[in-house]
């Protein structure tokens, strides 16, 4: 399973703490990338939204406070590392692709409706499962129009964005 921490409120999370928690909590092959609440681990549980109920209140016990994640399970994250779905503009270089990674597909569709709103010929998204799937040109994922939808969306609902590449990082752990 994929953990990703979404919101830390101030708190400085050090990930070799995060992954002594976890284990301590009874998860197995706990495993952090980059130092931004990236987790792989295993379960007993195969539901994902149990092994984030299970993190969820490890969390708030450990911090005292609500610390919401989102746990994607290895198929899910080997379906978001293959090759993204939109098309990259020329010059490649200079664009980023995006997954906004929500807590149920309902989501995912409410916040692509969102999207939707704005220019539908200018900014192309698709929605994958429980992602939304976007490109942005490199410098704008915090200013562009579709990230600032998301940041609006994020205060009513459990989401956090993720680089394609990152998705494909974390897809080569479960290897």
């Amino acid at each position: 399973m994929f953990l990703r921490g979404v919101n830390v409120g101030g708190i400085k999370v050090l990930m070799k703490d995060l992954t002594s928690l976890l284990q301590d909590g009874g998860f197995q092959d706990v495993k952090t990338l980059l130092a931004s609440g990236n987790v792989v681990l295993n379960s007993e549980a195969s539901d994902p939204l149990v092994v984030q109920d299970g993190c969820n209140e490890l969390l708030r016990q450990y911090y005292q406070r609500e610390i919401p994640t989102l746990v994607f399970t290895e198929d899910e994250i080997q379906e978001l590392a293959q090759p993204f779905v939109l098309p990259i503009p020329e010059p490649a270089s200079d664009h980023h692709a995006y997954l906004t990674l929500c807590n149920s597909v309902f989501d995912a569709h409410e916040l692509g409706e969102a999207i939707g709103r704005l220019d539908a010929q200018r900014y192309d998204y698709v929605i994958v499962g429980r992602t939304v799937q976007w490109i942005a040109s490199k410098g704008t994922s915090t200013t562009d129009p579709v990230a600032k939808v998301i940041q609006a969306q994020a205060k009513h609902r459990i989401l956090t964005t993720r680089n394609h590449n990152t998705l494909i990082k974390v897809a080569k752990i479960f290897r």
